[in-house]
């Protein structure tokens, strides 16, 4: 099940039926995965609880239910006759930050051990897209870099140049 009317570009929010993951929780996390990549920007007004429902095929509590945790979560904001729009960018805790590189490096630990690729080389692919995106930042119409809130991917005391 999909739903194409989400605005931005790329792919809508797609329900595996089939998924342990509760419905509405596919939803909820799709939905944060599109607003952290920017597919979502700040604004940018999502669909109606009932058009997502039909969109998808499922009971309109469920995608109420995914709207309510986003909102609980400060990822977006809804208001009666207006709808719910994505919310404006929030300030990600050094605490937060940690946890999710940790997170994301486990993960590419994992996968590069299954793809059969040693430490220097698995190292050295990290090196080089670090590098690329560093190239990419340092042009001020990134569509990557404007994405972020205000000071994230930002040099810090704890994020060397």
């Amino acid at each position: 099940m999909t739903a194409d009317r989400l605005p931005g570009n790329g792919p809508g929010v797609v329900v595996d039926p089939g998924s342990p993951t509760p419905p509405y929780e596919q939803i909820r996390a799709q939905i944060v995965t599109m607003i952290e990549a920017g597919t979502l920007p700040a604004g940018a007004q999502l669909p109606t609880i009932r058009q997502l429902a039909a969109d998808l095929g499922l009971a309109a509590n469920t995608v109420a239910r995914a709207y309510r945790e986003l909102e609980a979560g400060g990822w977006v904001v809804s208001r009666v006759r207006h709808g719910t729009s994505v919310a404006a960018r929030r300030r990600v805790s050094e605490a937060d930050v940690r946890r999710r590189l940790h997170e994301a490096a486990h993960a590419y630990a994992v996968l590069a051990r299954r793809l059969g690729v040693g430490t220097d080389e698995a190292i050295e692919a990290v090196r080089s897209a670090l590098a690329e995106d560093a190239a990419r930042s340092a042009r001020p119409d990134d569509p990557v870099r404007s994405a972020l809130p205000d000071g994230e991917g930002e040099p810090g005391p704890d994020r060397p140049t």
